[in-house]
């Protein structure tokens, strides 16, 4: 709100009486929130502030839980968990005040099972002493936190929601990486099928026949610029883009992407200065090269390399990009191949 210069005031209160405010039209909006159901008719939920990942936690002696009105479920008093648990039909055994309480009640057997965050678990477990070894795992779903504004308000302030959007970065928290169990999840996945595909003659082939043409770096952000520009006016295609969609190499992304519909988003293939050679569906932007997908794995040690988490808004997907460096029969690095995963379909392919 300081970035957008607009007086504002801060009040703590619960979150089921920050809801009840906002649906009342007391207050114009609360935080932290997650995407409800019975709060669409009354409230817009903004660009995401925060990331949770989710989990569910057992003991190391018990089996994993089953989504069962026997299991004996803990919470948080009044926390998200809690709301979803409700939303789900699942009514828990235990309400307390915080996640240590939670935590030593799980280790000592007074509840079968626990939805924490993964670090707000571990950070509370260290506390406790209490060694990892002690509890088991399994990944649930990641959750995005922000701010329900009041339809009210925003009929008010026309614009409101869209300038908030457009500053929540930076004040977002630090960017949401995955654990190393995470990324080695992911790898196990996804990471041979894109090390084949990257293999493919006919991709490798149209890497260097592009490289060939040794467009100067200027021309490619020129050609960048254009192609953003293009976008924004919302009326046609870019011509370039057209061009690109509609090659035999972009069939063959489209092909490979379909045996992994559930999991794979988009597929990139780059030069060797990160602008497109093929892709499997339209891109925002033309050239990749300055992007961390591009830049961690041409030229680098690294046999692969997999990005923070990006959460689209309208969407309510959590993506991630793998990237590894498309090579010619020398083994040099000639170019890139990116995919989108969906992070939350990968892992519980895993489950």
């Amino acid at each position: 709100m300081q970035q957008l210069q607009l007086p504002h005031q801060l009040i703590a209160m619960p979150w089921r009486r920050a809801k009840q405010e906002v649906k009342q039209h007391r207050i114009d909006g609360y935080y932290t929130a997650m995407a409800s159901d019975d709060m669409h008719e009354a409230a817009v939920l903004s660009a995401p502030l925060f990331l949770e990942n989710w989990y569910w936690f057992w003991r190391q002696a018990e089996p994993a839980p089953a989504s069962a009105s026997k299991v004996r479920y803990g919470v948080v008093l009044g926390s998200h968990q809690a709301d979803w648990l409700q939303s789900q039909g699942l009514k828990p055994e235990l309400e307390v005040n915080d996640i240590a309480q939670l935590i030593q009640l799980l280790h000592i057997g007074r509840v079968d099972s626990i939805i924490a965050d993964l670090e707000d678990f571990n950070q509370a477990r260290v506390r406790l002493k209490l060694p990892a070894e002690q509890f088991k795992q399994r990944f649930l779903r990641y959750v995005a936190l922000g701010v329900y504004f009041s339809q009210q308000r925003l009929g008010q302030r026309p614009g409101l929601l869209r300038h908030f959007n457009a500053a929540a970065h930076q004040c977002a928290t630090r960017p949401f990486a995955l654990s190393d169990i995470e990324q080695q999840q992911i790898s196990a996945v996804m990471l041979q099928h894109l090390q084949a595909l990257a293999k493919t003659p006919q991709l490798q082939q149209a890497v260097q026949q592009k490289n060939l043409a040794n467009t100067p770096i200027t021309r490619t952000v020129q050609l960048d610029t254009e192609w953003q520009q293009q976008l924004a006016q919302g009326d046609q295609m870019p011509t370039l883009a057209e061009q690109i969609l509609h090659s035999a190499s972009a069939e063959l992304l489209r092909h490979w992407q379909a045996n992994y519909s559930d999991v794979v988003t988009e597929v990139i293939l780059m030069d060797n200065q990160g602008a497109n050679v093929a892709i499997s569906r339209l891109t925002s932007d033309y050239w990749q090269g300055d992007e961390t997908q591009f830049l961690s794995v041409f030229g680098q040690q690294l046999s692969h390399f997999i990005d923070v988490v990006d959460y689209d808004q309208s969407t309510r997907r959590f993506q991630i990009k793998l990237s590894v460096p498309v090579q010619n029969g020398a083994g040099y690095h000639i170019g890139v191949l990116s995919i989108g995963i969906d992070v939350e379909h990968a892992l519980r392919e895993q489950d």
